[in-house]
């Protein structure tokens, strides 16, 4: 196992890196990130995606199942003096009323049998102008 993966603020700190530097551009060709967007993370973990979003002031929403990553979510954007709304809850099962302008589901389809499912649930969930980033490891690629 990594280091990286024993050490969650670490591990938050690159994702957050990554985000800023890789997902923002890309996402950005489909939806200009302005302040107040609503960004909703299916399966968060610990927030690090999250993080480039809030300092661009967009309203910050993840969901996940591990209450242990949603508590550090809590904490890491605690430290980082910004505010996030994190959910521990199965995105199956979550009553979630709000809509939103961008969706990430980044790393996590692969760990889910009912893909199908949570995509109708992710375009459920989305603004009609919105969009649904869905990133996934390499190696689960066809």
């Amino acid at each position: 196992m990594q280091k990286r993966h024993t050490n969650r603020k670490q591990y938050f700190n690159e994702l957050a890196e990554t985000c800023e530097k890789y997902f923002l551009p890309f996402i950005e060709h489909h939806k200009k990130i302005t302040p107040n967007l609503s960004i909703l993370e299916i399966g968060c973990g610990e927030g690090g995606n999250l993080l480039p979003f809030s300092k661009r002031g967009c309203k910050v929403t993840g969901i996940d199942i591990s209450e242990i990553r949603i508590k550090e979510a809590k904490q890491f954007f605690q430290e980082e003096g910004l505010s996030g709304n994190f959910l521990c809850q199965d995105i199956f099962t979550a009553i979630i009323v709000e809509k939103f302008d961008i969706i990430i589901i980044h790393d996590v389809i692969e760990h889910v049998l009912a893909k199908k499912r949570l995509l109708a649930i992710a375009k459920n969930l989305l603004n009609s102008n919105g969009v649904i980033y869905v990133g996934f490891p390499p190696w689960q690629m066809p």
